[in-house]
């Protein structure tokens, strides 16, 4: 019995700045994060999402925590 392949999915995110729309990601995979923000002067609104198995996003999670914290030095 074979088993189905896993699903994929199309990231695309936009730009949307006074009135004109620009393509920044287009991408396919078998899993995403996302996050969507709305800045109002100093207010920050955001809006989370995720698809994929829990282990490959905690796996995503874990990566991108790691790429944007601070390095020990050797």
């Amino acid at each position: 019995m074979n088993t189905p392949p896993a699903p994929r999915y199309r990231v695309t995110v936009y730009e949307l700045r006074d009135g004109k729309t620009t393509q920044k990601l287009d991408t396919y995979g078998t899993g995403f994060i996302t996050a969507v923000a709305t800045l109002d002067d100093d207010l920050m609104d955001v809006h989370f999402g995720s698809g994929g198995t829990r282990a490959l996003q905690q796996d995503i999670a874990a990566a991108i925590a790691d790429e944007h914290s601070t390095r020990r030095p050797r």
